[in-house]
This record gives structure tokens, sequence and C-alpha cells, in this order.
């Protein structure tokens, strides 16, 4: 009899008929367990906000040489410092300054039918020496890269790599500067870090395909983009806030029309081509964290 219950039992979650090892069904049988055990053991996850709104830690410094944050009362350590003065100051800031010069003026742009060439010729004319200005107003709040966190340290190593490479001075200030930016916005702000953090596995399973074909002999055609789309839709599919959907759909709309200028499109294609995605993961102490930023971080397997 009980033979029979787990054959019925596995009869419902393939759907009916022969039972056959597809990825379908190793997806369904990992939510069929996960979905029961969750219910008697949840995943764990940050507590402090359970009995007050703040709680007492102290700075760290973990073996990898960066800074950590041990929270009272909580099992696992946070990767990075988020200073208050920082958060309130200059990267909020520079995410407002980003707000309105890429995604609002972009998408206003975007309204009046502005074709790829013009809005091209925006960035470079008026993003673009606005955005550096306000990078180089962060400077003083930046980490070295031996103080960052391991991911965004793996972007600062992948972005060092592209400017070692390029030959115009222009152009390796541009990508400095991108690398500046981007890793001081990834650093502090850890509910966005966390966010590319989980969508590393999935750009690490595609990326591998590409590096074996690569090192077969293979010859591969240039990144296309357009499989990214993928990635944020499991982004915005694992976002419980309706408003963070719309933000992530507007992050995908811009990127994509920012990747029809050659330079940008160039750059981006080649970091992600360097980064080793397998250091971007989320390690147990992220997903402890992440868990209480209305987030689905364990939404590939347990349905909430």
């Amino acid at each position: 009899m009980e033979g029979a219950s787990s054959r019925n039992t596995l009869h419902r979650i393939t759907g009916g008929g022969e039972p056959q090892l597809t990825t379908s069904m190793i997806k369904k049988i990992i939510k069929f367990f996960f979905n029961r055990w969750y219910k008697i053991r949840p995943p764990e996850m940050v507590e402090y906000w359970k009995w007050s709104d703040t709680a007492r830690a102290r700075i760290a410094t973990a073996p990898d040489g960066s800074f950590q944050m041990e929270i009272k009362g909580e099992k696992y350590p946070l990767a990075g410092f988020p200073r208050g003065h920082v958060l309130t100051g200059s990267l909020a800031r520079f995410k407002h300054k980003i707000k309105n010069l890429v995604f609002n003026d972009t998408w206003a742009l975007l309204e009046q039918n502005a074709t790829a060439y013009g809005i091209a010729q925006h960035f470079r004319e008026n993003v673009v020496p606005q955005v550096v200005e306000e990078i180089n107003a962060c400077k003083v709040d930046m980490l070295p890269p031996q103080r960052m966190v391991k991911a965004v340290r793996e972007v600062n190593r992948a972005f060092e790599t592209l400017e070692g490479k390029v030959a115009h001075p222009d152009n390796r200030f541009l990508v400095r500067k991108l690398k500046e930016g981007i890793t001081f916005f990834l650093q502090e702000d850890d509910a966005y870090r966390f966010r590319l953090q989980w969508a590393a596995r999935y750009i690490w399973y595609w990326m591998i395909g590409r590096r074996l074909l690569r090192l077969v002999g293979i010859r591969i055609k240039p990144l296309p983009f357009n499989k990214l789309a993928k990635a944020f839709d499991l982004i915005k599919a694992a976002e419980v806030v309706p408003d963070m959907k719309a933000r992530i759909d507007l992050i995908h709309t811009v990127l994509k029309v920012m990747l029809q200028e050659p330079f940008f499109k160039n750059v981006m294609e080649a970091v992600i081509e360097e980064i080793r995605w397998r250091k971007m993961f989320l390690t147990k102490a992220d997903k402890y964290y992440f868990r209480g930023k209305y987030f689905k971080v364990d939404h590939h397997k347990y349905d909430y």
C-alpha cells in the first residue's frame, strides 16, 4: 500500500501518464518536497525586526578582508557595511541622479518616439558628463576593492580587466567611471546587489555553455542580450511588491535602449563575459538577510 501511495503521489505531481525524468518533472518533485518541508521547518531569515526597528551591530573584517556587520541576535553576519551617512547622503544623491537622468529622461524620450540614435546621442552629450560628475562626488565614500563584498569585488575585477585592454584614453576613462559607479551602488545597496546575485545562477548556466563551446574551438555569436530578458522575468516573478515589479520592467526597458549605444553594448558584453558568475552566487548569510526584503528568494523550489 505504501508503494502504491508513492506512485499515486508521483502520478499527481507529474500530471498523469507514465513517469519520465524530464526537467519539468524534476522541478515539480523539488517543489513538492520543499512545499511540505518548509511547513515543518520554514527557511531561516533575519529576525531582529520581530522585536525592534533597530538592532545593535558592530563592524568586523571577514576572512577575505571585506567588511561585514555582526548584528546582535542574528545567526550570520551581514556582508558589507551600510553606513547611515552614505545611505542618506552620497548614495541617495547618486540614485536620485540616475533615476532622473537615465530612467525618467529616457522614458520621456521613448514616449516622444525618439530614435535609438537620438537617445544614444542624448546619453553621450547630456547623461554621461553629469553621471561622471556625480560619481566623482561620491569617491570619498567609496571603499577600496579589498574591503568590498565578494560579489562586488568580482564585478570590480571584471571591469579592471576590461579597462586594461582598452587602448583609447577617453574610453578607458569611461570604463573606469562605470566601474566606480556600479561597484559603489552594488556595495552600498544590498537590496539590488542581492537581486543581481540571485539571478547570477541563471546567468552562470547560460555563460558556462558559451565557454564550453569556446573551449572546444566552436565559434560563438556575440552575446545575445535578448536572452537576459529571462533573468529579468525571473526577478520580476520573485518580487512581492507590485511597485518593484514595475521598477524591474522599467530597468529592463531602459537597459535595452542603452544597449543600442555601441560603446555601452561592447563594455557590458565584455564585462558579462569576464565575470566569474559562480563567485556572484548568494551565500547562506545573503539568503538569510535577503528573505527579509520582500523577495521570494526560494521561488524556484517553493510556492509562496
